[in-house]
């Protein structure tokens, strides 16, 4: 779905769902309206079930599933029925019809029998009238969650991108100011994995290396120094070990040793997954992951600094 079509879909569900709720519409404008929704946001059985009860359908439609949903009663093989737009039409007849009936003024020897005779067709009418008033009231409420369903989905996609977008935005400007032209290596990686053949895909795993590299350059450069880690051994810091000195700007920045941890390792695995895939076949999906992933991880390991500095 293109970001135009989500929006016009919320913007539906939205309308839909007051449409229900204020009870703004008939039920046959609000199937047609969910039938629309269905469509765009490719529910293909949901849009099946509502050209149905736009027309009508069997018992055993769907396994009986909205059979037995919309209370419909026994199911009774090759028992066809009338679809709820038919059926509001139906029920609104009979409710003028009851409006319209009257216990007869009369009198005599036949007066009792013409009384009870009356009273059992009213009576029959509105058996009729509550039993598929409870069938469009379950229309109308498979309809409702439907709808409810689709329009907090739509909603949670839509606060994602926005939220992606923030989060570009801001990764985009940290990484602008890192020596060695950090966006034109993104740049050159995603245009590598977009062409799809193994070729480009290794060398857009090479331009994510080098972006590693550029990061840990620009965030601890190269010094004779050394450090020991917890188990005594000596850490080298020189030129070849980047992957150490972006461990060590992590260990220098984080505010708990849990972040700390989980940053150096995802740091050491992706580094690792993208040497590997300079020179090993790497699928499109997976390449695109590792490019997101190594993108969004040098962001938060970036803004550490900054968040220290503010």
């Amino acid at each position: 779905m293109t970001p135009e079509e989500r929006s016009h879909a919320l913007e539906l569900a939205n309308e839909l769902l007051a449409d229900i709720e204020l009870d703004r519409l008939p039920l046959d404008k609000l199937l047609l309206k969910g039938a629309r929704l269905s469509r765009l946001t490719e529910d293909d059985e949901f849009s099946e079930w509502i050209s149905r009860e736009l027309g009508s359908y069997y018992a055993k439609d769907f396994n009986g599933k909205y059979w037995r949903m919309t209370m419909r009663g026994t199911e009774k093989e090759g028992a066809l029925y009338s679809g709820a737009a038919s059926l509001s039409v139906f029920v609104g007849t009979l409710e003028e019809e009851l409006k319209n009936l009257r216990l007869p003024d009369v009198s005599g020897e036949y007066a009792s029998i013409a009384l009870r005779e009356t009273r059992a067709h009213i009576s029959s009418i509105r058996n009729v009238v509550v039993q598929y008033q409870r069938v469009l009231t379950t229309v109308t409420n498979v309809l409702h969650n439907f709808t409810s369903k689709h329009f907090y989905l739509l909603r949670f996609s839509a606060h994602q991108g926005e939220m992606f977008d923030a989060a570009k935005a801001d990764i985009d400007a940290i990484l602008a100011g890192i020596p060695g032209e950090a966006l034109r290596k993104l740049e050159s990686a995603y245009t590598n994995i977009s062409a799809g053949d193994p070729e480009s895909i290794s060398g857009a795993m090479n331009s994510v290396r080098r972006l590693i590299d550029a990061v840990a350059d620009a965030l601890f450069p190269a010094t004779l120094s050394t450090r020991t880690d917890g188990q005594g051994n000596t850490i080298k810091l020189g030129d070849q070990q980047r992957l150490n000195r972006l461990k060590a700007h992590i260990d220098d920045h984080v505010s708990s040793k849990s972040q700390g941890d989980r940053l150096k390792r995802a740091v050491s695995d992706i580094y690792a997954r993208v040497s590997t895939g300079v020179h090993n076949d790497v699928a499109a999906p997976e390449a695109m992951y590792l490019f997101l992933s190594s993108y969004v991880l040098l962001g938060e390991i970036i803004s550490l600094s900054k968040a220290v500095t503010d």
